[in-house]
């Protein structure tokens, strides 16, 4: 990042090479699998990189900075959307493909759906929290960065994620 900053913009392709699958990724979750969307947040991402370079605090967690930059878009873009039904689109998880054939296989495509449906009822702010730490591998201290709030706010909404999400889930089968 540091010849970024400096002007060599040829690095830009090695650093979109390294994190445009976990970018990507998080940007479709939050867009509830909305392919088109997250791919247009991807892309103006990077283009904020390159044009905040200058922003980039040497010694700072880099990743932390650049998801902050993808969530801002992502931000960016949910208030300018206009159409809610959108927004409330249950396509949080793409579920796996099983042959129905096998009875394990439906119990556990059955469960799967269980769990998504669980993880959509939380509230948004958990849903993220539960998404950067759990499917990203993000710390709490990079969680924290990203949502400008404390790492002891990362601990409780995470903490208050996993009761929502037990009892959710045990909501869905009763």
């Amino acid at each position: 990042m540091q010849a970024i900053v400096a002007g060599d913009l040829q690095q830009v392709a090695e650093l979109f090479r390294r994190y445009r699958e976990p970018i990507f990724g998080y940007l479709m979750q939050q867009t509830r699998g909305n392919r088109r969307v997250a791919e247009d947040l991807l892309q103006d991402s990077f283009e904020r990189l390159i044009k905040y370079r200058r922003s980039y605090r040497r010694g700072s967690s880099f990743r932390a900075w650049l998801y902050t930059i993808a969530r801002n878009q992502l931000q960016d873009w949910w208030r300018q959307d206009q159409q809610q039904k959108d927004r409330e689109q249950d396509l949080f998880f793409v579920l796996p493909q099983v042959h129905p054939s096998s009875l394990d296989a439906i119990v556990r495509e059955e469960e799967a759906r269980d769990r998504a449906k669980a993880l959509a009822q939380l509230p948004d702010n958990y849903r993220e929290v539960v998404d950067l730490a759990w499917k990203r591998g993000l710390k709490y201290a990079e969680i924290a960065q990203i949502l400008q709030t404390s790492e002891a706010n990362v601990k409780v909404r995470m903490h208050r994620a996993c009761k929502q999400l037990k009892a959710n889930y045990h909501k869905i089968h009763s």
